[in-house]
């Protein structure tokens, strides 16, 4: 059984580890361009600006590069072609039964990008990118929707590059990291990009991995580093709806990415809680941060198996939940994603409709 409607997955993932970004960056910034060296034991590391990232002490533990996860075998993993040839991914879409397929980088745009220093380099890869999604796209542009990488290096070029994005390569919406260098989002320094992407009428999607990941430096394995990534995505909703970027901006959409929704309720308790008592430290908050995040601005990306979302889409409304896919990450359920949430019991089928299509319709615009 698949559904009768037009399915679309909010979060899938493109690998641009085959990229040549030399061919792709203006010459002077050839000799930092992003790139891969390999290791005597196999291991890989992408290279940016002559640093090393991610690096195994900071982020991956003992375990290198690539998790090998325990899964089903006829679940997809990493290296799944069709992350860099549309041709493919389009039949493995189809398998899976997605429609639409709303498209997130893996290497470059979801963290490395974020250890460039020189603003310049920034804005020249995030060009780049884009461009190379958007070819990515192209030959499928009914079904491959790009999301754009910006440098948040500078925050003005970022408001450029943008604008260049929605409206000449026809990119749905904006992703940001959970913080950039340790630098939360609600300082003034990014309301430029939040400004922009308000009026350009696109959401801002805020996306696990950032280069300071809470947490990150006191796990010693990659299997709690990872359990932990939706920490940064907590403090990414602390500064959307109490920290004063929707009291700002209040008509910009902004979905969180790739952490479960099962925090939320707790996350929209803690903050209200301090919201009453502290209010004298919130002096811009006109509105209750629970309410913001009840709000038609905020959407979560579900994972298909969570016990929860029955309760939270109670709580804060079924027009804040989407699906996502994660194809193809070592973690993803492809080709059983779609699947794992059509045919719970526990969620009814208009619940189920509005995570799997409506709401992301709504949230892209498409």
């Amino acid at each position: 059984m698949r559904p009768d409607y037009t399915v679309i997955d909010a979060d899938g993932h493109v690998d641009e580890k085959a990229v040549n970004w030399v061919e792709l960056l203006p010459e002077r910034y050839h000799k930092d361009a992003p790139c891969w060296v390999s290791y005597p034991d196999g291991r890989k590391h992408l290279v940016v600006e002559g640093k090393m990232w991610p690096s195994r002490r900071d982020f991956y533990g003992q375990l290198g590069m690539w998790p090998e996860p325990r899964k089903p075998d006829h679940q997809w993993g990493w290296d799944r072609a069709g992350m860099q040839d549309p041709h493919k991914r389009i039949p493995d879409m189809d398998l899976e039964g997605i429609d639409i397929a709303v498209l997130f980088g893996t290497f470059i745009g979801l963290g490395a990008a974020a250890s460039i220093e020189d603003p310049g380099l920034g804005m020249a890869v995030s060009v780049a990118y884009n461009n190379w999604l958007a070819e990515y796209c192209k030959p499928y542009a009914d079904r491959l929707k790009g999301i754009a990488m910006i440098p948040m290096q500078d925050p003005e070029a970022a408001r450029v590059e943008m604008r260049r994005a929605v409206e000449q390569l026809d990119l749905v919406g904006v992703q940001v990291l959970t913080n950039f260098g340790g630098k939360l989002l609600h300082e003034a320094e990014f309301d430029p990009i939040w400004e922009e992407a308000q009026g350009l009428g696109v959401p801002i999607c805020a996306h696990i991995i950032s280069t300071n990941s809470a947490g990150v430096d006191r796990f010693d394995r990659y299997v709690f580093k990872h359990a932990f990534y939706s920490l940064d995505t907590m403090l990414a909703v602390a500064s959307f709806a109490s920290g004063g970027i929707l009291e700002r901006f209040p008509k910009l959409k902004v979905a969180f990415m790739e952490a479960g929704a099962g925090w939320v309720p707790w996350m929209m308790d803690r903050l209200h809680e301090h919201y009453e008592l502290l209010p004298q430290q919130m002096p811009w908050q006109q509105r209750s941060p629970e309410d913001w995040i009840a709000s038609e601005n905020c959407f979560f990306a579900v994972e298909p198996e969570e016990k929860t979302i029955p309760f939270v889409a109670q709580l804060i409304g079924e027009e804040r939940l989407i699906y996502a896919s994660d194809y193809s990450h070592w973690d993803c359920m492809c080709p059983d994603s779609v699947k794992a949430i059509y045919e719970r019991t526990d969620i009814s089928d208009g619940l189920k409709k509005k995570i799997l299509s409506e709401n992301a319709a709504r949230l892209f615009n498409l």
